[in-house]
């Protein structure tokens, strides 16, 4: 008997009688399974049907049908806060005189999830793997993200997943469930390093934790944010979040936005997931959880590997896989080498954000907008218009201090940790970057100028053809910006970056601040 034969004969008779294309009511061409630990997965034409295993593991319970069916409505209640579209309901697997039915009279033997097929060539994996996966993309998908996560579910017992007491149980039960992986999927000395990294960060992180607990950032999330569960298509759709356990699902958000990107590290895309960071940023102003994650993505890669080698004994071919997320996981874990200030100046649509985003893609770096900070301190929506002219509104000389000193204030504290931020304005008087390098030095951090210009009629081509952007800059303004800008020539640590066309040689710009004086405040 073949392997397939095998798996077959010890399949129940329901998920045999499912892959026959006349018990759906809808056309069926040909039937496709796809198995997991907890699932049948059923792909019929258009539609897919999920059926839940009778298992108990502990950590989920199925084995009785009126749980199955709790947890399938569950499912679909939770998943269509995220994909509306794709999540149908739950149907009644029948058996009457002619045999298993979806729906019809008779017995009901089983229940399913009812879905949508969504595309297999646009899901985020996919579009990563062939490299189609576009910056726009991840941005779009961080505001998706961050407005769930601002109308998700917080207090109570949610709250209660993000103390360092639950975070310290959650990181011991992955350490004794993993103690008997083999030293050649994960070597004794990563192990006891990564322990002492977790061990560390939770001895201090009470008050950091603390916090995001005041700050309403724990959530009932999504909980199993992987590039496998994001289809991009129109609206995009999350998928499959989890249902079955809302021990793994409630948590800070900051863990949430580290796991997809550590899942795009691992897929070999680590400009895209600093893109969707950077772009959930600067949706939600949370700019304290980047001190969170890299001890998040460290867990979140540390729990990936431990199902992957929980699966070692029955497919041998997931050790590299497994080795691979253990040493992902111990990356995270490494100490920063010494944070970095790159600032961008230049004139209102000179090209600044398009560098500024650039640069942080190819560095790993945070980027923190004036535009942003501005439209935060204003109490106005980021994507709200402010029309004021030069020097009024929100750009009164008070406001721009303001504004300064607060982007500066959140640099700084990032930097410190070790992070390399971009910090992306206009910086328009000497008197800005000089207080900006000085802060630099203060930290003892490297600092470097990234100084952008176009041809006026360029720029005032951009700013006709703007929408959408944060930015409030108007062709109008272009002049009266110009005339009060202070170029930065013979000032410490510039570099000169010519936005004359539209492409931004990013290899370039980093050789340039390779040859920049590399000493802190240099």
């Amino acid at each position: 008997m073949t392997p397939g034969s095998a798996a077959k004969a010890t399949r129940p008779r329901l998920i045999q009688a499912l892959l026959d294309p006349t018990v759906y009511p809808h056309p069926v061409n040909a039937v496709e399974l796809v198995e997991t630990h907890i699932s049948w997965v059923f792909l019929a034409g258009e539609r897919v049907y999920k059926v839940k295993k009778p298992v108990d593991l502990g950590f989920l319970d199925f084995t009785t049908l009126g749980r199955r069916r709790r947890f399938c409505e569950e499912e679909v209640r939770l998943n269509r806060r995220l994909a509306a579209d794709t999540y149908l309901g739950v149907v009644e697997l029948r058996r009457g005189p002619s045999g298993i039915r979806l729906g019809g009279p008779g017995r009901t033997v089983e229940v399913a999830v009812e879905m949508r097929r969504l595309p297999a060539d646009r899901m985020l994996d996919r579009l990563v793997a062939d490299g189609r996966a576009q910056p726009g993309l991840m941005r779009d998908l961080a505001g998706v993200v961050a407005r769930f996560h601002a109308e998700a579910e917080t207090g109570g017992s949610i709250d209660e997943m993000g103390g360092a007491d639950v975070l310290r149980r959650n990181w011991d039960e992955n350490f004794d469930q993993t103690a008997n992986v083999a030293a050649d999927v994960w070597p004794p000395d990563e192990r006891r390093r990564l322990r002492a990294y977790a061990d560390g960060f939770l001895a201090r992180a009470d008050a950091a934790l603390a916090a995001r607990v005041r700050d309403h950032r724990i959530r009932d999330c999504h909980g199993d944010l992987q590039a496998q569960h994001v289809c991009c298509v129109d609206p995009v759709q999350i998928f499959d979040c989890i249902e079955f356990n809302p021990r793994f699902r409630f948590g800070d958000t900051a863990g949430e936005i580290a796991f997809l990107a550590m899942d795009l590290e691992r897929l070999g895309a680590p400009a895209l997931a600093t893109e969707f960071i950077n772009g959930y940023l600067d949706e939600t102003g949370d700019y304290e959880a980047v001190r969170l994650l890299d001890f998040y993505r460290a867990y979140r890669a540390f729990v990936r590997a431990k199902v992957m080698a929980f699966q070692i004994a029955e497919r041998p071919g997931l050790v590299s896989e497994a080795r691979a997320l253990f040493a992902l996981a111990g990356r995270f874990a490494r100490p920063r080498a010494g944070g970095r200030l790159i600032l961008i100046t230049g004139v209102m649509g000179s090209g600044k954000s398009t560098v500024a985003r650039r640069v942080a893609a190819a560095l790993g770096a945070v980027v923190i907008r004036t535009d942003v900070v501005r439209k935060r301190l204003g109490g106005i929506g980021l994507h709200e218009r402010a029309p004021a002219a030069f020097g009024e509104g929100l750009y009164t000389a008070d406001m721009s201090r303001r504004t300064y000193e607060e982007a500066l204030r959140l640099a700084a504290a990032l930097a410190r940790d070790g992070w390399p931020i971009v910090l992306d304005g206009s910086f328009s008087h000497a008197a800005e970057r000089e207080t900006a390098r000085e802060a630099a030095r203060a930290l003892g951090v490297s600092h470097a100028t990234l100084w952008c210009d176009a041809p006026d009629h360029v720029i005032a081509g951009r700013l006709a053809r703007r929408s959408g952007d944060v930015s409030d800059g108007r062709v109008e303004l272009l002049a009266e910006h110009r005339a009060g800008y202070e170029a930065p020539e013979g000032e410490p640590g510039v570099l000169e970056v010519s936005t004359a066309d539209d492409g931004v040689d990013v290899e370039r710009i980093l050789r340039g601040l390779e040859r920049l004086p590399s000493a802190p405040g240099g």
